[in-house]
Parts: structure tokens; C-alpha cells; sequence
């Protein structure tokens, strides 16, 4: 059986062929979600299953609890170019931090590859 991260990443391939993606992994915690560390990587294929992504993930050396992804695409279609992906990655981070809210505008996952959405506090 497919994970959530499997299915929504062949739904978004097939959908937008390759494009960036930027990755926010976080710790959470019994009343906030706290991110920890950033990247982006070119997604050039959909063949990738859960156990690979959070191998790469536990290489960052970082505790974390979940991760967010959120699709980059160029003006044509495709990855974008590096520079443009580093100042992209650079408002994931900064919209993140300011309201753990916006990981629910990308895609957030638990260790397990589960799809989860952050939910406000009372």
C-alpha cells in the first residue's frame, strides 16, 4: 500500500511533470510545530517511495517530526533555475516561521509518510 507522500507525489507529477520542491522539516511539539532545517531539491521522476525520501530527510541530522513540501515551478513549466529556488526557498522559510499555518498550504507529512495539517491553538 502507497503512503500519503507517495500518492500525492505521483499525483503532482503527473499533474506538473518536474518541478522543485521545497522542504521544511520540523519538530512538533504538545502545542506548537517548530521548523528546524530547509532545502529544495529538482523532482525529475515520481519513482521515489517514502523509506528513500525520509532516508534523505534523517541525512539532514536533525530531529524532526514532520516535513512540509511545497511545489516550484519555472515561468515555462519545469524546476526552477537554482538562484531563483534559493530566494524561493528563502520565503518557504521565513513563511513558515512566522506562522507554522503555512505548512498547510504546501504538503505536510509525519515520519511515517501520513499527510497531516497544522491546526490552530485555542
Amino acid at each position: 500500500m502507497k503512503t500519503d507522500f507517495e500518492q500525492w507525489l505521483a499525483a503532482q507529477f503527473a499533474d506538473s511533470g518536474p518541478f522543485t520542491i521545497f522542504i521544511v522539516l520540523v519538530r512538533i511539539g504538545e502545542r506548537e510545530v517548530k521548523a528546524v532545517k530547509s532545502s529544495y531539491a529538482q523532482m525529475i521522476g515520481d519513482d521515489m517511495a517514502w523509506h528513500e525520501m525520509r532516508t534523505l530527510l534523517d541525512s539532514a541530522r536533525t530531529p524532526w517530526d514532520g516535513v512540509g513540501f511545497f511545489v516550484g515551478l519555472g515561468y515555462a513549466g519545469g524546476p526552477l533555475p537554482d538562484a531563483l529556488a534559493k530566494a524561493k526557498l528563502k520565503e518557504v522559510e521565513a513563511s513558515v516561521l512566522a506562522d507554522p499555518l503555512a505548512l498547510n498550504r504546501g504538503r505536510f507529512f509525519d515520519r511515517l509518510g501520513r499527510h497531516l495539517q497544522v491546526d490552530e491553538v485555542s
